[in-house]
């Protein structure tokens, strides 16, 4: 087993999942206990391909949400990767069902709601979960669920072991996934929780008991909704957060149906009813709507801190809250909490001031207030968030969530921080561009030229009525145009482009020439040829003579012997061959 990896001191075993393992560690000798999640090198042993799922789940790991786990920080020690993420007490779902400790069916339901709704906000950043099963639903120290293991849609094909009774079927059948799969491994574990059985514990899906059926307490119509939530066909299901809202609407009902009947069960016969009579169901914690939460870095001078005080107040400020080195200011309205923030940091800008405005709910939490003590009266895991934004903030800015910015003023430009998935920054007022000097108008000399006497023009266009001639400038008349219609020209244009592209095709090749070759003797004979009666010239027998189209007569003579005339007729690409003999003339008659 371990014994220590990087700064810290590892404890004992927590557990294992399908990456790896998660220890208790403590940082140093007397460090908060923090979870350790070291990938196994008996599954990746080759290093390089960690390092590339862990770019690739670096947005998953960079989600910030109540409900789900913080992941810390990432490292590499001894040749282990590892994560950091924060120690939740209470354990995971999983233990309570090995157990037998299931949650009575009520809390069951807000369990699953809860990670529901951690599931739709990693849905709405681009991120699917594509493991959850009971061991990955962790529980804080007030019961609530919070939600880890992201980072499984990353793995491709490395042989990691996934839960199969908690899959959708396109998981199972490596099809088209989407966060509706979540939803239903999320009502997988729903129906768990409330029966005790896994419906998928063979892989079969071709049939789910209702969940009624198998206990009696549940009611038909939270049994439909999961029922629905379990389909093998993913458009019936519903996304994540419309199952949560389901949920939550199906509990609203519950109560307020049953409420008659147990306020007349808890009523003593004769006694006038109390409080105090009230069974432990009806003890419903205080909603806590969110909030917009401004914390500025505090400036050293009591005059500046008054200011700031008076500034953050002025803008209708709920509550406020001077911490170690920074102040707290609550507002009810986003937008007056950006305001107030971007109104702080520009009037402190001198006294290296900036400012954090986060959205959310803000809960004292007392392991929160126990170890971190710097975070004030509302010590809690988006005052931590709130807290650690302003510690990497830069001096002299302003930055918010996504979630806060879209109540900004138009006014107010932001843009995404480098690094960060939820997180943009006000952008400085761009400085506006001076305006080009004035141009002073043409001198005379240089409108006249070298001369002093500016010439006229001499041509003028058609269109320019004579009236107009004769002056320094011209004038272009448009004629307005007619409506479009069928331009018969084009049509007569487009025939004759045809037709003279027909009669090209056939006539060229009747206007090339032909070839004609003259064979015969004598060998040694100075042979003169003539054609069409023009003068003779040399000729060598076999030498093909190039004639156009038509009739010739072609005249061969030697001296010493009688011409050799004959007339040929010569068709397009011809090539002719004509034997001829030259003879001597007979004894008695001149040569």
């Amino acid at each position: 087993m371990l014994k220590r990896l990087g700064p810290f001191h590892i404890e004992r075993e927590l557990g294992s999942g399908s990456l790896g393992k998660v220890y208790l560690a403590q940082e140093g000798e007397a460090g908060h206990n923090v979870a350790l999640k070291v990938f196994s090198s008996d599954i990746w042993s080759d290093q390089e391909t960690i390092r590339s799922f862990l770019r690739e789940a670096q947005a998953a790991f960079a989600l910030r949400h109540r409900n789900i786990v913080e992941v810390l920080q990432d490292g590499f020690d001894e040749g282990k990767h590892y994560l950091l993420m924060e120690l939740l007490p209470g354990g995971d779902l999983q233990e309570r069902i090995d157990q037998k400790r299931l949650p009575e069916w009520r809390q069951s339901v807000r369990l699953v709601m809860q990670t529901c709704s951690a599931l739709q906000f990693a849905h709405d950043n681009g991120v699917l979960h594509c493991d959850v099963k009971p061991a990955n639903i962790l529980l804080d120290a007030d019961g609530q669920a919070i939600l880890c293991g992201f980072g499984m849609a990353y793995v491709r094909d490395e042989p990691v072991e996934r839960s199969p009774e908690y899959l959708a079927p396109e998981m199972v059948m490596r099809e088209g996934v989407d966060g509706r799969a979540d939803t239903f491994s999320a009502a997988a574990v729903l129906y768990e929780l409330l029966t005790g059985i896994n419906p998928f514990r063979n892989g079969n899906w071709s049939s789910v008991s209702r969940p009624d059926n198998v206990n009696a307490e549940i009611p038909v119509e939270l049994s439909d909704l999961i029922l629905r939530a379990l389909s093998k066909q993913r458009d019936e299901r519903p996304q994540a957060g419309i199952f949560a809202r389901q949920l939550g609407e199906f509990l609203s009902e519950q109560s307020i149906e049953e409420m008659p009947a147990i306020l007349e069960a808890a009523e003593p016969a004769g006694e006038e009813f109390s409080d105090e009579a009230l069974p432990d169901v009806l003890v419903v914690e205080e909603a806590i709507d969110p909030v917009t939460a401004v914390l500025c870095t505090s400036p050293p001078e009591p005059e500046a801190k008054r200011a700031l005080e008076n500034l953050l107040n002025a803008a209708m400020a709920s509550s406020l809250e001077w911490l170690a080195d920074s102040v707290l200011a609550i507002y009810s309205r986003p937008l007056l909490a950006v305001e107030a923030a971007n109104a702080a940091v520009k009037q402190f800008a001198l006294d290296n001031l900036s400012a954090c405005v986060v959205t959310g709910v803000f809960k004292l939490d007392r392991i929160w207030a126990e170890t971190r003590p710097e975070l004030g009266g509302l010590a809690c895991r988006n005052m931590d968030r709130l807290y650690s934004m302003l510690v990497a903030c830069p001096v002299g800015k302003l930055r918010t969530d996504f979630e806060t910015a879209r109540f900004a003023p138009d006014s107010l430009h932001f843009a995404p921080v480098e690094g960060e998935l939820d997180l943009v920054e006000l952008q400085d007022e761009a400085a506006p561009e001076p305006e080009p000097p004035p141009v002073a108008p043409p001198s005379l000399e240089e409108r006249l030229g070298a001369s002093g006497v500016r010439k006229r023009p001499t041509e003028f266009p058609e269109h320019v009525p004579s009236a107009l001639r004769g002056q320094s400038r011209t004038m272009e008349i448009v004629k307005p145009k007619k409506p479009s219609s069928f331009n018969w020209n084009n049509l007569i244009s487009l025939f004759l482009l045809i037709g003279f592209g027909i009669a090209g095709y056939y006539v060229w090749p009747m206007l090339q020439s032909g070839e004609v070759m003259l064979n015969g003797g004598p060998a040694k004979a100075e042979l003169m040829l003539s054609i069409d009666n023009k003068p003779s010239e040399p000729y060598k027998a076999g030498t093909p003579v190039s004639l156009r189209v038509g009739e010739h007569t072609l005249k061969v003579s030697a001296k010493g012997f009688q011409p050799f005339q004959t007339k040929v007729t010569v068709k397009a690409k011809d090539k002719r061959k004509i034997p001829f003999k030259l003879v001597k003339p007979p004894k008695g008659k001149p040569k």
